[in-house]
């Protein structure tokens, strides 16, 4: 081959002398390009980075780092939107298969069956949970998903309000207003009542009001209450309104009934707890399930099956109403990533534990932390904020002590402290002026258990 002076590596970052050449063509030099950098983001004679290692050296130099770190967490009681769940091996085992790992969105059916079929198990799966009649095959995370639903809701019923329930995860209040206002659209929160439910009071007086697209209702809620959705979603028809109903825990749904026998219309949350490790706070997958008569102002992306020309079994992308694939008037979300990798170890994740095991795991969940509030109160260092609106799998209590103290008692433990909550969350309870989110899941074993209840009696 004939050298032609160019770089025949492309993908090698260019040398000095080239980065040299291509300033002196358009008369800059290197400072003029870093003068818009200001004050203490410049550094003034070089970094001073220390003389490199081999690699024996580098081994142990991150012995000695990884010794100073504290004991693996066998168990979080944080909650508040991330679960520490037991994840079977197979599901990373079978998620982490090259072919899923390295693939593409399946735009190409025909080089694609495996991730389009997995996919569409996946839909199968939030069918069947969430009671509905159509699912996309994932979104970014339950916050996302939330919003799109206010947004799709929007499309169909064209009112310019939308209410939320107060009680709903902060992150997905704040991520609906970012979704829905430059749309013109109002937010409204709708108050809750001395049991930690929506008031059905307050939901009427704001129906009545005035026109409304939907409203959206959280169950279990932030801290941990289970909602009455059907009455409320008889209330929220009645006013030709379309009733969203979220979850954050994915677990609640082989306990608690949700979808269309609930008067859902829309039904979204996020599917963390399904086999995803919590990984500082991700990854998250966002599901998203509604009626087929929406299936038009759908955002996301659709794994249909039909067949090829032979007649055989084939899957297909059936709808992708994304700017880039329809008219930007039709198109009903810019979302360019559907955590197809997610959604599939979710379903890996369902399929290895089975409609029984799942159930069981929701009850397992319930019943540690009945326990895990139980002991707490009997220490008289803890109450229960709400006293009569039933739970699941996390609760605020009320305490006496400090977030810092309660941090420091239980250091030693191989837990993830509760969350503590803000002042004006929730309701103060006399004589214990601080709150916290406190979640328990299956892997809060008994010996465990005693261990944080005696750091924190």
């Amino acid at each position: 081959m004939q050298n032609t002076g160019r770089n025949r590596f492309p993908s090698i970052p260019s040398t000095s002398d080239e980065q040299l050449t291509m300033l002196n063509s358009v008369g800059l030099t290197f400072e003029d390009i870093i003068s818009c950098v200001q004050g203490n983001a410049c550094v003034e004679g070089g970094l001073h980075l220390p003389d490199g290692l081999t690699e024996d050296q580098m081994v142990q130099e991150w012995d000695t780092l990884m010794s100073r770190n504290s004991p693996a967490k066998k168990a979080s009681l944080m909650g508040g939107g991330a679960y520490m769940h037991f994840i079977p091996a197979v599901v990373p085992h079978l998620a982490g298969q090259p072919g899923f790992v390295t693939a593409y969105t399946p735009y190409q059916p025909e080089l694609s069956q495996g991730t389009l079929q997995s996919l569409f198990e996946y839909q199968s799966f939030i069918v069947e949970l969430t009671d509905m009649e159509l699912s996309n095959c994932s979104m970014y995370d339950g916050a996302s998903s939330a919003a799109e639903a206010m947004l799709m809701a929007h499309r169909i019923k064209h009112a310019p309000r939308i209410l939320v329930a107060a009680s709903v995860n902060p992150a997905y209040l704040a991520t609906v207003r970012t979704y829905v206002e430059p749309h013109g659209i109002a937010v409204e929160t709708i108050a809750t009542d001395e049991s930690g439910q929506v008031s059905r009071t307050e939901l009427e007086r704001l129906l009545a009001a005035g026109p409304c697209s939907a409203v959206l209702v959280q169950s279990p809620n932030y801290v941990g209450v289970i909602e009455d959705l059907s009455a409320l979603g008889t209330v929220v028809h009645a006013h030709d309104t379309l009733f969203v109903e979220c979850f954050t825990e994915a677990m609640a749904l082989g306990l608690l009934g949700y979808g269309i026998g609930t008067g859902a219309d829309i039904v979204v949350g996020d599917g963390q707890s399904l086999g995803l490790p919590m990984s500082f706070g991700g990854p998250h997958l966002g599901v998203f399930a509604t009626l087929k008569k929406f299936n038009r102002e759908f955002p996301g992306r659709i794994v249909g099956e039909s067949v090829d020309t032979e007649g055989r079994q084939a899957y297909v992308m059936t709808l992708r109403a994304r700017e880039q694939d329809i008219r930007r008037e039709k198109a009903t979300s810019n979302i360019c990533s559907n955590h197809a990798l997610n959604a599939i170890t979710a379903a890996v994740y369902l399929g290895s534990v089975g409609r029984a095991g799942f159930r069981a795991l929701a009850c397992e969940n319930a019943a540690k932390l009945q326990n895990l509030v139980q002991a707490l109160e009997g220490s008289g260092r803890f109450s229960r904020v709400f006293k009569s609106g039933p739970v699941f799998n996390e609760m605020a209590l009320a305490s006496s002590i400090a977030p810092d103290e309660l941090r420091s008692r239980l250091a030693p433990v191989p837990v993830v402290p509760p969350l503590a909550l803000p002042r004006g969350t929730v309701p103060e309870v006399a004589g214990m002026p601080y709150s916290y989110l406190v979640c328990a899941t299956e892997l809060l074993k008994d010996a465990l258990l005693e261990q944080v209840v005696a750091a924190l009696s």
